[in-house]
């Protein structure tokens, strides 16, 4: 009797102990993955990020008329230092602009740039560190004669800056500008509209006759002309004007959110969670 007794509990024994590692080791693999999921999304809250935006100092321009265009990086989250190179492809219009060349883009803020025309490249390098909003290029374009009334495009892509840690993608930006004879409003969109009234002439006729047949016999006839005669004629040049400039700083659109996430702290409350349930199951075993 008793050796059979002894036998239960040593079997009992092995299965709580195999009961208790299988345990273990589910506990050891959930917070692995836990771990591996927290590291994860602080990786992905530490990233790099900036935003770059191109600007045009006109939106309408005449015929055979040279304008600027702007680059500017902003929001820069590239960590203590911060960046000192950027690159991408220039493209544009080349049916409505002059051909660019080297001469054409002028570097700003300490900046120093190198183009080349047949690829497009646009490459810009710093000698410092650059960690605030500023103006790293300014491209001068000039309009193509005989182009009135057409528009077009400029465009810097495949955007890529990069520090002594990492590189870091930005979103493309471009510009559109508009061909014209008249300039209507620098930077903003109004047309104006021709507004020709046609003449008029009203010539309404009333006539009234009251009879009366008593003793008097009263005949009123009345008649009003009136001929009125209007002529408006407003002349006006009409220019459309369409602005097409693409600014991440402001949009938003693009711009890679870098703040503490609250991810990580419900990933640190499923493992506190998990982690007590798993002891109170231990504890309740070890007491059968």
């Amino acid at each position: 009797m008793i050796k059979k007794t002894l036998d239960f509990l040593d079997i009992k024994s092995y299965t709580i102990g195999k009961e208790i590692f299988a345990m273990k080791r589910k506990i050891l693999s959930i917070t692995l993955v836990i771990l591996l999921v927290v590291s994860m999304l602080t990786a992905t809250v530490s990233a790099a990020s900036l935003a770059v935006s191109m600007t045009s100092s006109v939106t309408t321009v005449q015929e055979a008329t040279e304008f600027t265009v702007t680059i500017k990086i902003s929001n820069i989250d590239a960590g203590v230092n911060g960046i000192n190179t950027l690159e991408g492809v220039l493209t544009y219009d080349t049916s409505v602009f002059e051909a660019l060349t080297t001469s054409s883009i002028d570097p700003l803020s300490d900046w120093s740039v190198t183009y080349t025309p047949d690829t497009g490249k646009l490459m810009l390098h710093k000698m410092s560190w650059a960690n605030e909003d500023q103006e790293v290029a300014q491209i001068t374009l000039k309009t193509k004669k005989n182009t009135s009334g057409k528009s077009g495009y400029v465009r810097y892509t495949d955007i890529q800056a990069s520090n002594a840690e990492s590189e870091i993608q930005a979103t493309d930006v471009s510009t559109t500008i508009t061909v014209g004879n008249l300039t209507t409003s620098e930077g903003t969109g109004n047309t104006s509209q021709g507004n020709t009234n046609t003449p008029q002439t009203i010539i309404p006729t009333n006539t009234y006759t009251n009879t009366n047949r008593n003793t008097n016999t009263n005949t009123n006839t009345n008649t009003n002309t009136r001929t009125n005669t209007n002529t408006n004629t407003n002349r006006a040049q009409s220019s459309y004007v369409e602005n097409d400039n693409n600014t991440n700083s402001t949009s938003g659109d693009d711009i890679p959110y870098t703040g503490t996430s609250d991810n990580i702290m419900r990933a640190i409350f499923v493992v506190l969670v998990i982690a007590g349930i798993s002891y109170f199951k231990y504890e309740s075993i070890k007491e059968v």
